[in-house]
This record gives structure tokens, C-alpha cells and sequence, in this order.
């Protein structure tokens, strides 16, 4: 995980205090301050880290990023770091991100960004080598993130490991990509996105649309050719639909 330098300021009232000192020298003192926060947060902007980073999209028409968090931190072994990719958020799940500050990132859009942009800024954010997008689904199974990074050692080829509930019978850990390519309607639910930091420079981010989470994955994995992106059946791996 990244080194983490913090620079505490305390708050003043800008009013003269005992010695003289003015609000002036306050104000200077605070951009001083900012300056040097501003540097040392673009030196570490760079640093890398051998691990996952898991982006949770929240909007005003689906939050469950508390819950999932939760789930992440009790099924999931280091290293990783967890974004929220907040495009309106409920205020429960920011006063939570909030009291985590230092253990939960807070991605947050400008007034009128849609989810898309948000998430986009979380990638482009985000520090792991490999980035996991969770739709609304927690998971549920222990090591459930080593799961799905497995399938790229075992298939080096592959851009994309996602987790969808399509797959039938007892055992199934992955689908023929030829028999489940991705239906033009009422596409199965898509629980997961695991895939390289590098993936996005090669396809681009999420197009700035007005749709659900789940929607923006599944047109970003169609940008994939079939024979590079791989399914593992998420109904063992998560909890769809339970929150």
C-alpha cells in the first residue's frame, strides 16, 4: 500500500491573538500549508502498489456501498484499497466514508456529474495493479477477489475477468465464452469487473451516459473481444440481490 504523509493544519478564527499575530500571517501560514499538502500529494500520485483497487459506484438510485464495504473487509485478504465512486451517495454512506477517512476513499463528482464521470475519475484515481468494480453485489465467499485473479495466470491472454449469474449446474466456475456472449437485451446480472490498470488506455473509459451501474459495465465488457474476457459465475462468489 502506498506511504501516506499527512499534514495537519489546525483551524484558527483569523482573529488577533497574543503576540500580535495576525489573521494575515494565519492566511499565509494556511497556504503554506496547502502548498506543500499539494506537492507531497503529487509525488505519491505515482506510487503503485502490488494489490487491487475495488471501486464502488453510489448514486441516488442505488447505494449499498456500507454494506459492501463491510462484506470486502471481511472476505478479502490484502493488499488492496477501497474507492467509492460517490455521484450522489446517501448521507449515511458519506458520514461513514467520512469517519473511515484513511481507510476508504472518497471519489466524488462536481455538481451535475453522472455516475460514469465519477467512476471514471475513480480509475484514473486508483492505485493496485489490477482495478475490481463491484455492480451493488457484495461478496460472500472468503478470498472471493483471489478467485478471480487466479484466471489470469492461468490464462495470461485474458483482459477481462467478470462475475455474472448465467452459468447452470453444480461446480460451474466458468462459462464458454462462444455459448454466453453478451445478449443485446436483458442481460444476466453482472456482479464484478476484475482487469489490469492498464486496460483502460487501451479501451477507453465509461461513455458518459445516464444509466446504472450495471448497465455501464455491461457496454463497457461488449468493447472486449469475447476471446478475452472470461466468465466465472457469480452466485457463489456474491450476494446478488440480498441488499
Amino acid at each position: 500500500m502506498k506511504k501516506r504523509r499527512a499534514v495537519r493544519a489546525a483551524i484558527h478564527t483569523g482573529e488577533p491573538q497574543e503576540g500580535g499575530v495576525s489573521g494575515e500571517h494565519y492566511r499565509a501560514g494556511y497556504e503554506a500549508g496547502y502548498a506543500l499538502g499539494l506537492r507531497l500529494g503529487q509525488e505519491d500520485r505515482g506510487s503503485v502498489f502490488e494489490g487491487t483497487s475495488i471501486i464502488i459506484p453510489a448514486d441516488s438510485r442505488h447505494d449499498a456501498a456500507v454494506q459492501v464495504i463491510q462484506h470486502i473487509e471481511t472476505m478479502t485478504p490484502h493488499l488492496y484499497e477501497v474507492l467509492v465512486a460517490d455521484a450522489g451517495a446517501t448521507a449515511n454512506t458519506r458520514r461513514y466514508i467520512h469517519d473511515r477517512r484513511g481507510v476508504v476513499r472518497h471519489v466524488k463528482g462536481n455538481s451535475g456529474d453522472h455516475l460514469a464521470s465519477v467512476v471514471n475519475k475513480a480509475i484514473s484515481a486508483s492505485l493496485g495493479e489490477y482495478i475490481a468494480i463491484l455492480a451493488n453485489d457484495p461478496p460472500q465467499m472468503d478470498n472471493w477477489l483471489g478467485v478471480l485473479m487466479c484466471e489470469f495466470e492461468r490464462e495470461p491472454p485474458i483482459k477481462m475477468v467478470y462475475a455474472r449469474s448465467e452459468a447452470t449446474g453444480i461446480g460451474a466456475a466458468w462459462v464458454d465464452e462462444e455459448e454466453t456472449a453478451l445478449p443485446n437485451t436483458s442481460p444476466s446480472p453482472l456482479s464484478c469487473l476484475l482487469f489490469r490498470r492498464s486496460l483502460p488506455a487501451e479501451i477507453g473509459l465509461w461513455t458518459e451516459e445516464i444509466l446504472s451501474a450495471e448497465d455501464h459495465m455491461h457496454r463497457w465488457l461488449e468493447r472486449i473481444p469475447a476471446e478475452q474476457r472470461l466468465q466465472i459465475e457469480a452466485s457463489s462468489l456474491f450476494a446478488s440481490g440480498k441488499i
